[in-house]
């Protein structure tokens, strides 16, 4: 199976009409299943016509609220995923902006991205051969500024990315014959590696993968969904929060330099439930929890010590915690679709 081929596996595209270096002890479970909970009401609704009928990934934003997604109609059989840009929709739905990654090649492919405050775009990339992992650089006007190779000693089929505001990059994926070994690593400015960072979790999830556990695991026995459907944020203190796909919620807080600095175990509102996506405001984390394969769920904010504040929950089909796009204290943003145009709708506590 080529390489192009098994990330599709991971790189999930949703109809929207629906051995440590430094290893850490993991803190307490800080959520309790009790955490006080508040209702979200839609306080704004927002079309964004004609971008595309199905999200490619997850939708993320800047600091100006700014929303960035891949949106895209699947035209025929040759669809890739990996090849949808990335566009900037402002909130008043105009699409300003679009990120390409085949600016860099033809033979360029991306899994995720990540959006600075200041609206820069970064995608990890990588070859068709797969054999080569590229950081580039986007600037805000849309144009491809800067193709950064990784450091080939690490072999990473990439699907996280976060950059710190120092320049450094977090890289977390995969790696191995099967993709079933969790693989976490830091680069400088240039793309040479800093540190590789292999936890105790790693490891029993990649056990469990190579076992067959179908909460790890696919019917088609390559990947590891702990990792490759988790999600990275960057906190307001300058770390990067990798947060893996498990019940209850295993967050790292990696440093720019490629310490491991803690542990957080969020509890899950429900046994069943997995974490799915971070987002980040000011001294705060929105983690949505959410059955596996599903989009229905609730959002569990916690600081950055993991400690508890809020559960967010809604009866408002139009908004999924799994879609969340943007969160701040006062407010949340999803992206959704009636099948035919995009629509974003901000949320606030009743």
């Amino acid at each position: 199976m080529k390489f192009g081929m098994i990330l599709l596996v991971a790189l999930f595209v949703i109809p929207l009409t629906t051995r440590a270096q430094n290893s850490v002890a993991a803190t307490p479970m800080v959520s309790p299943p009790s955490a006080v909970s508040s209702r979200l009401q839609i306080t704004a609704s927002t079309k964004v016509p004609s971008v595309g009928s199905t999200l490619v990934g997850s939708a993320k934003c800047d600091d100006d609220g700014n929303i960035y997604a891949r949106t895209e109609h699947p035209g025929d059989d040759n669809y890739d995923g990996t090849k949808v840009p990335v566009q900037k929709i402002k909130p008043d739905g105009s699409v300003v902006e679009s990120f390409k990654v085949t600016d860099a090649g033809t033979d360029i492919s991306a899994m995720d991205f990540f959006v600075s405050g200041d609206g820069k775009v970064y995608e990890d990339a990588w070859t068709q051969e797969g054999k080569f992992v590229h950081v580039l650089e986007f600037s805000g006007d849309g144009s491809l500024k800067t193709n950064i190779p990784l450091d080939p000693e690490n072999s990473i089929y990439p699907y996280q990315i976060a950059v710190f505001r120092s320049g450094e990059f977090l890289v977390s994926g995969l790696h191995g014959l099967h993709l079933q070994t969790p693989i976490t690593a830091v680069f400088d400015a240039k793309g040479k590696l800093i540190k590789n960072i292999y936890e105790p979790e790693d490891e029993e999830s990649r056990q469990k993968a190579e076992a067959g556990d179908a909460a790890f695991i696919s019917d088609s026995g390559y990947g590891n969904y702990y990792a490759s459907h988790g999600d990275v944020a960057l906190g307001s203190d300058g770390n990067a929060y990798l947060l893996r796909a498990v019940s209850p919620a295993l967050i790292y807080v990696i440093s720019p330099k490629g310490e491991a600095i803690r542990k957080m175990r969020i509890e899950s509102p429900d046994p069943g439930w997995v974490a799915r996506t971070i987002r980040p405001a000011s001294g705060r984390l929105a983690v949505s929890f959410a059955q596996r394969g599903y989009l229905d769920g609730i959002i569990r904010v916690v600081d950055l010590e993991g400690h508890p504040i809020v559960d967010y929950i809604s009866d408002d089909k139009s908004i999924h915690p799994g879609l969340l796009a943007c969160y701040t204290a006062a407010s949340l943003t999803f992206i959704n679709t009636d099948g035919k145009d995009v629509h974003l709708y901000k949320a606030e506590p009743k």
